[in-house]
């Protein structure tokens, strides 16, 4: 029976139904009934009719590749692009030649390396025998048939394509930017033998452009430019760029060496790769210099950078700031000062030299704090007896419940990371801001201040803020609580100028003791309690030694203060005989942070970095958030391994 009479008597049936109730309402009840079973059967015939139909239609499309030899098999399978057929269990149930020639086993999921066949339709590469494909996969679903879903799959080739597409890669041109970092530095020694000097830096320049097979430029004294192409650039990786270390063999005549930043730029085409290498040598000067940045799209690599940066600021661009920020803050209307998370001593003092200066200018100014913790609770109250302070300090709730003015400004100090500000979603609420800090340039650096201080050779926010307070105007006198604070935020950041102190570092400690700063009342704001004490000895007696020379330790949960008790004890593993770093991790909620300390000789910051931190070569710290302790602990590790096997320690 053919499908059309198949479908007329489901009509039919229901006409005969109708006058099976007809009767039946008509008292007919005989005459009905056998109506009624006549309509009954017609219905039943035409849908098993109709459900035959529909399974020997589903029978002839599952055998049209299989048994049909009609022009359709005979175009598919002679088709040069591979088809395959296979079931949910990857068995193959039918090929085209094409497929049979690059595969010959039975089942999709033997080879090496295949997507998952029962994974969402997405387009796939995937290389076999030196071939690359993309494979389109299309599941192919019938209605009631849910046992038998098959997978249609087509394998398009794409070795050329990508082959070319190779080649243009690593024909990109690279260019690189090499500067002299201390070149004045160096000029200023009677000493220095310059002409030998700089023909020796240019001699290796034009190695480095030889081995890259590109081209160079001297077009200043101290500066290169060096163009290449992208093959060279993994030769240069991997040798972690050591042109570094060979110009700081040369001998300068001075106790100094000389040092270079390297900037390069790769994009996908000179005019875009010129600007990223200008943005990188941007951050590596940020970075205080003596390493090498490579920006590739959006993601950075860092090369060298192991060696304590010395402070070479010229005092001329101090006054300079110094001059800006005057006048930033005389056309400002109120001014708010803000640190970093669980601000410090050095942050608290930074933000007290700021607060004197604003005051001189006749300026209502605000520090900005959340809760005090134990590193500044000392300083906050002494401010507190001092009525000079009143209502000086407001919490960032308090600042967002009132409408920020238009002339308002914002600085930042002892941070360069939104992130890591106190109050993170504030900064974008200002017209003007301001950042002073001392930290190597991270990457995530705030681009779009105002004004921005940033210098990786200081010791201290604090040692900047008292530059610029004696540059500020003649007649500014901080008063000596406030010099007290700033020295104490010197202290701290060097470790009692036991590092990253240089002569500057002195010289702003002796204005401050001229001032009036009180080291009997700097370390009163030093003191701890007894059970602080007592936690910290704990946590040092933990540590776990990598290698002989790194100290690890985990501080327990639910200490008091115990990002505190984490910088401390990093402090004192250090100070241990053979250690030469040290971290010290806590989980507080879903964020485990680490302390890292270092004497010089392992970069803490490098490796702190590939957990997201950053900081100083002997201070840094990092916050990983969404990860439990232990797994943080074993990245860590992992990151320190990697240091150390590239940087063997004697």
């Amino acid at each position: 029976m053919k499908k059309r009479a198949s479908i007329a008597l489901i009509p039919s049936a229901l006409v005969i139904i109708a006058g099976a109730v007809l009767l039946f309402l008509a008292d007919e009840k005989l005459a009905s009934y056998i109506l009624l079973g006549v309509g009954t059967l017609a219905a039943v015939l035409a849908f098993v009719t109709v459900e035959k139909y529909k399974r020997k239609a589903e029978e002839e499309l599952d055998n049209l590749f299989m048994q049909n030899s009609t022009a359709v098999n005979s175009i598919i399978t002679g088709l040069s692009v591979p088809c395959v057929i296979f079931n949910t269990h990857g068995k193959i149930l039918w090929r085209n030649n094409a497929f049979k020639r690059i595969y010959s086993g039975r089942n999709i999921k033997e080879l090496d390396g295949m997507p998952d066949p029962s994974a969402p339709p997405r387009s796939t590469l995937y290389s076999m025998n030196g071939m690359d494909f993309q494979i389109y996969t299309q599941p192919v679903k019938r209605e009631g048939r849910e046992n038998n879903l098959v997978q249609f799959q087509y394998w398009i080739d794409r070795t050329e394509a990508i082959h070319y597409k190779r080649i243009f890669e690593e024909r990109v041109p690279c260019v690189a930017l090499i500067y002299v970092d201390n070149y004045e530095e160096l000029a200023q020694d009677k000493y220095f033998a310059k002409a030998s000097v700089m023909s020796q830096v240019e001699k290796y320049v034009a190695e480095f452009a030889e081995a890259a097979k590109g081209i160079y430029v001297r077009y200043e004294n101290t500066r290169f430019l060096v163009v290449f192409e992208r093959s060279a650039l993994e030769a240069m990786e991997q040798a972690k760029f050591d042109i570094l270390e060979r110009i700081r063999d040369i001998n300068t005549g001075t106790p100094l060496a000389v040092t270079l930043s390297i900037s390069v730029g790769v994009g996908d085409r000179l005019v875009s790769s010129n600007e990223m290498s200008r943005q990188a040598m941007e951050l590596a000067l940020g970075r205080g210099g003596d390493q090498a940045v490579v920006k590739a799209g959006a993601k950075y690599s860092f090369f060298g950078g192991k060696r304590q940066t010395s402070s070479k600021t010229a005092m001329v661009k101090t006054r300079l700031f110094s001059r800006a920020l005057r006048q930033m803050i005389e056309n400002s209307g109120t001014i708010y000062i803000m640190g970093h998370k669980r601000p410090d001593m050095d942050a608290m003092g930074a933000s007290l030299g700021l607060l004197r200066c604003c005051t001189f200018c006749s300026k209502k100014a605000y520090i900005l704090l959340d809760e005090v913790n134990s590193t500044i609770e000392n300083c906050v109250s002494n401010m507190k007896k001092i009525k000079e302070y009143d209502g000086c300090i407001l919490t960032p709730e308090q600042l967002v419940s009132d409408p920020i003015r238009k002339n308002s400004m914002l600085i930042v100090v002892d941070a360069q990371r939104e992130g890591s500000l106190l109050a993170p979603g504030l900064f974008a609420k200002f017209e003007k801001t301001v950042i002073i800090d001392h930290h190597r340039r991270a990457v995530d650096v705030i681009n779009d201040a105002t004004l921005n201080y940033m210098e990786a050779g200081a010791s201290s926010t604090c040692e900047m803020v008292t530059e610029i307070v004696q540059y500020f105007d003649e007649n500014l006198r901080p008063t000596p609580f406030e010099c007290s604070a700033m020295l104490a935020g010197i202290i701290v950041d060097t470790k009692s100028f036991s590092m990253n102190s240089g002569t500057r570092t002195f010289e702003a400690a002796s204005y401050l003791r001229r001032k009036g700063a009180d080291m009997h009342a700097v370390k009163l704001m030093f003191q701890d309690d007894l059970e602080t004490y007592k936690n910290r000895t704990m946590v040092v007696n933990t540590a776990d030694i990598i290698d002989g020379c790194v100290a690890i330790a985990i501080c327990p949960q639910g200490i008091e203060n115990s990002t505190l008790i984490c910088a401390q004890a990093a402090d004192e593993l250090i100070s241990i005989k053979g250690i030469k770093a040290a971290f010290v991790l806590v989980q507080n909620g879903s964020v485990v942070n680490i302390s890292g300390r270092s004497l010089g000789d392992i970069n803490v910051q490098l490796i702190l970095e590939r957990l997201g931190g950053g900081g100083h070569l002997n201070v840094a710290g990092a916050q990983v958030k969404g990860s439990s302790e232990q797994e943080v602990l074993k990245a860590l590790k992992d990151a320190v391994s990697e240091y150390l096997a590239e940087n063997p320690q004697k």
